[in-house]
This record gives C-alpha cells, sequence and structure tokens, in this order.
C-alpha cells in the first residue's frame, strides 16, 4: 500500500504531496514526527522503528495462560501495524466517528492529518478553570466510547490522550491495540470501558461523575457487555484486596488508579443489579408487559 491515501489529498497542492515521502525519510528514525506543511500540521507515523518493550515480550509469551481480557493483542509490526491501525480507522469512520484523515502512506509509515485538540489537552485546561465543564467532557468520553461499542467497535486503548474534540464531537485516534480480535468482543468492549474509567475515576473533580459517566455509557452501550464487564471487574477486584488495605499514598500512580476504577464499577455494577435481585427474592418481579 504506497502512494497517495484516499482522505482528504485535495486538500494539500500536488507540490505538498510530492514532498511528503522526502519528509518520511527524513524522519526515518522517529516512531512520530509532527511536521508542517503549507501551514498545516501533519503527523507521521512509523511502524518499523521500535522494539517491543521486554515486558510486552513477556506478555505476549504467557498470553495464552492468562484470564482472556488479560490476553494480549497479537503481535504487529511495520506493513502488519500499519494495516492493523488503517483497518481500524476505516471501521471508525465508516460507522461515522471523527478519525484523522490520512494524506500518505508507504509499507511502514503514515502520514496523519492534525485531528485536533486532545481530550487530555482540554481536561488539562479545564480542570482549573471549570471544574463542572472538565467532569462533564469525562462523562462525554464515556457516552461516545459507548456509542462505538453499539456500533460494533472497540478502540482498545482509549486513553484521554487517544481522543479528540472536533467542534462537539468526539474522535478517536491511535488504534494500536486489537483486542478484539484475541477476545470475544463484548469483552474487549468492556476492557475498553475499564481503562477508561483509569481516566474518569482519577480525574473526576466533583462527587457523582464516576456514576453519571457508567449511566452515559450504559444508556447506550449493547447490554451484553455487561456480563463481561463484571467477569473482568470481579476478577480484579478480587485480586487486588490485598491493594485496598493500603494507604493510597503507598500505593503507585498506575495502582491507585486501577483500585479506584475496579472499586467504582464494581459498586456501580453490584448496585445496578441489587434492585433485580431483590424483586426476584421477594416475589413482585412484575410480568413482561404489565404496567
Amino acid at each position: 500500500m504506497t502512494g497517495h491515501a484516499n482522505d482528504m489529498t485535495g486538500a494539500l497542492s500536488a507540490e505538498a504531496l510530492a514532498s511528503l515521502p522526502g519528509l518520511l525519510a527524513a524522519n526515518a528514525h522517529l516512531r512520530v514526527a509532527c511536521v508542517e506543511v503549507e501551514g498545516r500540521r501533519l503527523w507521521i507515523k512509523r511502524y518499523d522503528v521500535e522494539r517491543m518493550p521486554f515486558g510486552k515480550v513477556l506478555h505476549a509469551l504467557v498470553s495464552p495462560l492468562l484470564p482472556v481480557f488479560l490476553r494480549s493483542s497479537a503481535r504487529a509490526g511495520g506493513q502488519s501495524g500499519l494495516e492493523r491501525e488503517r483497518r481500524k480507522m476505516d471501521r471508525f469512520r465508516a460507522a461515522s466517528f471523527p478519525v484523522a484523515d490520512i494524506l500518505f502512506a508507504d509499507k511502514a509509515a503514515l502520514v496523519l492529518s492534525d485531528a485536533g485538540e486532545s481530550a487530555q489537552k482540554r481536561l488539562g485546561e479545564l480542570r482549573s478553570m471549570d471544574a463542572a465543564a472538565h467532569d462533564d467532557l469525562l462523562v462525554k468520553l464515556a457516552q461516545a466510547l459507548g456509542e462505538a461499542h453499539r456500533a460494533g467497535l472497540c478502540h482498545g486503548r482509549p486513553h484521554s490522550r487517544d481522543v479528540f474534540l472536533r467542534d462537539d464531537r468526539i474522535g478517536f485516534l491511535d488504534f494500536e491495540e486489537e483486542p478484539e480480535a484475541v477476545m470475544p468482543l463484548p469483552m474487549a468492549q468492556a476492557r475498553d470501558l475499564w481503562l477508561l474509567f483509569l481516566q474518569i475515576s482519577s480525574r473526576a473533580a466533583l462527587p457523582g461523575t464516576q456514576m453519571r459517566a457508567f449511566a452515559a455509557w450504559r444508556a447506550v452501550a449493547p447490554a451484553t457487555v455487561v456480563p463481561a464487564l463484571a467477569q473482568l471487574v470481579g476478577f480484579f477486584h478480587r485480586w487486588m484486596a490485598p491493594l485496598r488495605l493500603l494507604p493510597e499514598n503507598l500505593l503507585g500512580k498506575d495502582a491507585l488508579y486501577a483500585v479506584r476504577a475496579t472499586s467504582f464499577l464494581k459498586s456501580a455494577l453490584d448496585a445496578a443489579a441489587a434492585p433485580a435481585s431483590s424483586l426476584q427474592a421477594t416475589g413482585r418481579e412484575r410480568p413482561r408487559g404489565q404496567s
């Protein structure tokens, strides 16, 4: 897949398009590079310059022995990594989600348009200026992820830096993970939500924001994801029991985020299941169709 791509090459002149191969060659040693062409910021992303960290290599080796939701995405470097990202971008675009535009591609690199302001940057700006708007954006991220799940999609790593804002819409970036290829889609989507809540639970400034975000996701996400989420959260909740006994100041940042997110999701799922369980136990569940 070499040559001009299909999205918005018309926005660049023929001279600018002709310069893109040279820009790729000049930045061949960088995994990600930002360049300016005709006053526009573009991004070069390479898939053949970074070795897989040892931790990821080890994770891939033991992955078949792990619970399904802990399995790693298949290793994809070079052209296979590029094809994975382009394939997932195409799926999100076809479902009407904003994504970056591909201006040029060779065997192991993409030239992408600048998608816009990242959610991470906007959250950083709002944190000290407007706590309510800050938390409203967290809720909007959860809703957008639920909408992606409803469309049969999975991001794989929905960090706030991998989400961008375009007008009043949420778009997605950096499709480097493909958990849906190694586990059932509902479980991959449950993993998506847990990863997003690592951000939401650590960033929420106001009481009730986590529940608002969970409700926004659940209002639009497929019901089939909830049992998978309960399985995933239940596993982590049990595994993290010793960590919950420690003072928060003794936990590392990642461990603290995981404990907070898992504890909240466990409580939210238990609270949602309690009314149904209570009705069944007392025999007061209404027959279908009865008002």
